[in-house]
């Protein structure tokens, strides 16, 4: 009886000692990085570049001072891998042109999505208000802040501040955009029922590359930093650094838009993003989508609309993180 109760708890002790050890990354869902527009997923971007108000709105609003109307925006987007569907994520903004310098709008929108993990979903949203200033015909800043919240097994989390700062400069047919975001730290009082969890997001650094080739065609190049080092991990006071290697943390996309936005545009887009899991992943996606207008004497300026779809994991089978996307977006401008 004396050796069985050693014995017994000989095991019980490696048992625990080898839970304790085991990387708590693997007991959390992973995230990428959210597409929040129809616009932005057509052409595989973050928006960092894009002047078009279908995306810069969602990504650098620095480059609406550069236009003199009022926008209201609602869009839809959902992920599909064999056989369930993702929920259904919103987004919706407004924005109201001041004067010919400053503009100031509000934008829902996600920032970090994981529809189809292993074993939870996850999603973090940012609620911002912005300002935009143009500081001359070539230069524009806006910053955005508001409360951020993350969702997870469990409930809701504590809000956190979501700030961003971006700069827009548009020379002639050049465009460079430049945006800097950090997402905030979120706590989980009641993860998995009982867990105490608490997660730091990483912050980005996004660059731009943008040239408008002739009236009907435009290309950009995007390229980002995510800031992985930076996070942390801390589930019931037991916190966790994995040592990602810096160069896994770049991504970029090239993207194409062909027509005018105010007839038939068609949109296309390959990008890179990064997952965060127990090391980072590397998905390529490739997107096509169309963009237009319809109803102009209607809806002030017109009623705007693009629709996309997106396969993230080109050649990576949906049991492997492969997943498909759609998207749907409406704005009217006035």
């Amino acid at each position: 009886m004396i050796f069985k109760s050693k014995w017994h708890y000989l095991v019980s002790v490696l048992c625990f000692g080898s839970f304790s050890f085991l990387p708590l990354h693997a007991q959390i869902s992973g995230y990428d990085v959210a597409y929040p527009s129809a616009y932005l997923l057509g052409l595989s971007s973050q928006g960092v570049v894009s002047s078009n108000p279908m995306s810069s709105l969602y990504g650098n609003t620095a480059f609406l001072s550069y236009q003199s109307k009022h926008m209201l925006d609602v869009s839809a987007n959902a992920s599909y891998a064999n056989p369930n569907f993702s929920p259904l994520y919103l987004s919706g903004a407004g924005y109201l042109s001041f004067s010919e310098s400053i503009g100031f709008g509000i934008r829902g929108k996600p920032v970090y999505l994981r529809s189809f993990p292993a074993d939870e979903r996850y999603s973090n949203y940012a609620f911002q208000a912005f300002v935009n200033w143009k500081f001359n015909p070539y230069v524009s800043f806006a910053i955005q802040i508001g409360p951020g919240v993350s969702g997870r097994i469990g409930g809701y989390s504590s809000y956190s501040w979501n700030v961003s700062l971006s700069t827009a400069i548009q020379y002639e047919n050049f465009r460079i955009g430049i945006l800097l975001e950090s997402p905030g730290t979120y706590r989980f009082d009641e993860y998995l029922g009982s867990e105490r969890l608490r997660e730091k997001l990483p912050e980005r650094f996004m660059l731009g590359i943008g040239y408008k080739w002739n009236d009907w065609v435009e290309i950009q190049l995007e390229g980002s930093r995510k800031f992985y080092e930076n996070t942390s991990v801390d589930l019931n006071h037991k916190s966790q650094f994995i040592p990602y290697p810096v160069r896994t943390m770049y991504s970029g996309n090239v993207s194409l838009a062909i027509g005018k936005i105010e007839s038939f545009q068609v949109l296309t887009g390959v990008g890179r993003e990064i997952r965060m899991e127990q090391s980072l992943r590397g998905f390529t996606t490739g997107s096509i989508g169309v963009a237009g207008s319809f109803f102009p004497s209607w809806f002030g300026e017109g009623l705007f609309y693009a629709v996309s779809l997106q396969r993230s994991g080109i050649s990576v089978k949906e049991r492997d993180g492969g997943e498909s996307r759609m998207a749907i977006q409406l704005q009217t401008q006035f």
